[in-house]
């Protein structure tokens, strides 16, 4: 929980949440917590319904250090072994942007944060891989988020939209594990997207559970489809009008993010519209049918109830060309879904 920032209140309250749901050591499941904020770092057990201080550092570690979250993985993993794993991260998100904020925020560490470079070697050094990693932070559900982390655990459960402060319901979630302490990591993730829009009751809310073991072959199936555009170069109406469209695929126009699934769409009208191309239209389906076998479940509400669980990055044109990645984004080519896909010259390609 990297709170040492302006989400302290709602980290404290949180952790109070945990505490009343009365999960602990009876229950076959440990929960332990990381919590970095009002000036100092502890780790906290819970057991039997309270939260036990089990370590207290000199010093107010940072959270968006890579070796702090290494550190607190292999203690949490030499200390309370168990069959399964999950770890949540608790903060900001935004998605893969660099500098915009990253992931786990520590402000009295100079705004310092977790890019997803380093998020990954925090992960492969902590030696564990988990069978559910969650992001309960701001538009985490990205393909390159996923493919970043796809080799250090089995699902992940993000959103695609920026959450409330509040972030997840962790009182009835850990209530339900506590009563069902060998549910499956699927029916874990599930609880927690229920327990989410259970909680909130109504609003734009966005949660996926996805399958990071097929975000490989949905990566080259993009690829694929970023290939067509640059071998045909084409001038394809669709691609400048999307922005203005009452179809257009955005979660987040501002930032770039849009829904995988509805750009596809979009993209296949057009196609149908303007070219009639055969294979455009096969690599459009096969991009449709490995995101299918990757969203295990996800659920949209409000002004994102089209939303179907992974978003991309694709500037939004013409009004936010400084984030294409030849133009203000350039940390976007050191991800490693841009240096195995051809994704990134597809972008640069479009905002020529």
């Amino acid at each position: 929980m990297a709170a040492d920032n302006n989400l302290y209140s709602y980290a404290r309250q949180d952790l109070r949440e945990m505490e009343d749901s009365g999960i602990g050591t009876k229950n076959k499941v440990n929960v332990v917590v990381l919590f970095d904020g009002g000036g100092e770092t502890r780790y906290y057990s819970l057991q039997e319904g309270k939260v036990l201080d089990i370590w207290s550092g000199t010093t107010n570690l940072n959270t968006g250090n890579r070796e702090t979250l290494a550190a607190f993985i292999r203690f949490v993993r030499e200390r309370y072994p168990a069959r399964r794993y999950a770890l949540i991260l608790w903060n900001h998100g935004a998605g893969w942007r660099n500098p915009v904020k990253g992931v786990c925020w520590d402000d009295s560490a100079g705004e310092n944060y977790l890019t997803l470079s380093e998020l990954a070697y925090a992960l492969q050094e902590g030696g564990v891989r988990f069978n559910l990693i969650g992001m309960d932070a701001c538009l985490m559900a990205m393909v390159e988020v996923a493919y970043e982390i796809r080799n250090y655990g089995d699902i992940l459960v993000a959103s695609q939209a920026s959450e409330p402060a509040d972030g997840w319901d962790y009182k009835r979630l850990f209530r339900r594990l506590a009563q069902s302490p060998t549910m499956s990591p699927t029916a874990l993730a599930q609880e927690i997207v229920k327990s989410y829009f259970s909680y909130y009751g109504g609003g734009s809310l966005t949660l996926s559970v996805i399958r990071l073991s097929r975000v490989g072959a949905l990566a080259q199936a993009i690829s694929g489809l970023a290939q067509w555009f640059l071998r045909s170069g084409k001038d394809f109406p669709a691609l400048s009008d999307r922005a203005v469209s009452p179809d257009s695929p955005y979660v987040d126009e501002e930032l770039g993010y849009a829904d995988i699934e509805n750009f596809v769409r979009f993209l296949k009208k057009a196609n149908d519209r303007y070219l009639k191309d055969r294979e455009l239209k096969s690599a459009l389906t096969k991009v449709q049918t490995k995101l299918k076998s990757t969203i295990i479940y996800n659920r949209a509400s409000g002004r994102y109830l089209g939303a179907k669980g992974l978003s991309i990055h694709l500037p939004y044109l013409p009004y936010y060309a400084d984030s294409c990645p030849s133009s203000g984004a350039s940390g976007y080519y050191d991800l490693a879904f841009a240096r195995d896909t051809q994704w990134d010259e597809f972008l640069d390609w479009l905002c020529e």
